[in-house]
Order: C-alpha cells, then sequence, then structure tokens
C-alpha cells in the first residue's frame, strides 16, 4: 500500500485500499487466473470474485 495509507491505517482503521473489479480481473489476469465465481452487492458488504489459474 501507499505510504499515505500505511499512515492512515496506523492512525486507525482497517487496512485496504478501494479497487474497481476491472483493476481486480487485470491484475489477476496477467498473473494467469481466470475468473470462476463472482458475487457483488450493491450498496452495502463486498464484492467475492473467486479466481483459478489457468491451464498452460
Amino acid at each position: 500500500m501507499s505510504p499515505w495509507h500505511d499512515v492512515i491505517d496506523w492512525v486507525g482503521g482497517y487496512p485496504f485500499e478501494v479497487a474497481t473489479p476491472d483493476e481486480l480481473f487485470a491484475f489477476y489476469y496477467k498473473k494467469g487466473m481466470q475468473l470462476q465465481k463472482m458475487k457483488t452487492c450493491n450498496h452495502l458488504g463486498c464484492n467475492e470474485f473467486v479466481f483459478k489459474r489457468s491451464a498452460e
């Protein structure tokens, strides 16, 4: 995480950064993973993704 987020986390709060689904997909696709399942939430809660390493 960035130094700024490290400071915020040190002061208080949960250590996380927000990422869009597109950013997550691009990150995992570059690592040879494919999306297997996805559960999205409209307002409250967290989106859930399951990725699996592609067979090469």
